[in-house]
């Protein structure tokens, strides 16, 4: 068996959960806008509201494992 030739994007399934109950868009929907599948100001706006939440979580996750190293 030879590698995989085709890399697959993993999207925080928590963020599309939220992104659809906002926006009313299906998880394909939402995954094809991130993907660049789709184009327009909707799909913009798509990518821009999952960085920022991306972003947010990440943040989150930083601090709280800064915050148990410290103890």
């Amino acid at each position: 068996m030879g590698k995989r030739t085709k890399n697959y994007n993993k999207y925080n399934e928590d963020i599309l959960n939220q992104l659809k109950l906002k926006f009313g868009f299906s998880i394909d929907y939402l995954r094809k806008c991130l993907r660049g599948d789709r184009t327009g100001v909707m799909p913009d706006t798509i990518k821009k509201e999952y960085n920022v939440l991306d972003n947010a979580s990440k943040t989150a996750i930083e601090i709280k494992s800064n915050s148990l190293n410290q103890e």
